[in-house]
């Protein structure tokens, strides 16, 4: 995998990166500093009107928990909540190192090994999902 600096950025599209690396960042900011117990009106929809988990319950708390250095309780409330607070993150270095040098980065790959791992990560949370769900018809 090779590292391109390509294709100079508007100022606008500076901007954009800018204000995306800056919510996120504030984002998970927000997660460290507030446990999702305390956080006024969170609740899941499609719990509330089936009763069971969708495919992001737990995800908050895991990354409450992940922010914290706690993996084993992160990887308890929800498998993905490690590896989408370490996408996050990677995301506002990458969208910041945009916004500040004007320039965009491309990660040169062959795109067909890309989408395969983003289609095995989306295949991996929809069985985990399954998993939790059957797991909650069993008791």
């Amino acid at each position: 995998m090779q590292v391109t600096w390509n294709n100079a950025l508007s100022r606008g599209d500076r901007t954009v990166k800018a204000l995306a690396a800056a919510g996120l960042l504030l984002g998970v900011w927000a997660l460290f500093l507030l446990a999702p117990e305390n956080i006024p009106y969170l609740s899941c929809a499609f719990r509330d009107l089936t009763g069971h988990s969708c495919p992001t319950c737990g995800l908050t708390r895991s990354l409450h928990a992940a922010s914290h250095g706690e993996l084993v309780v992160s990887l308890r409330y929800h498998l993905m909540g490690p590896l989408v607070l370490t996408g996050i993150l990677l995301a506002s270095v990458l969208w910041s190192v945009e916004a500040a040098t004007g320039k965009r980065i491309r990660l040169a790959t062959n795109a067909k090994p890309a989408r395969d791992v983003i289609a095995m990560f989306l295949i991996v949370w929809i069985v985990y999902w399954g998993i939790r769900l059957i797991s909650e018809f069993v008791h």
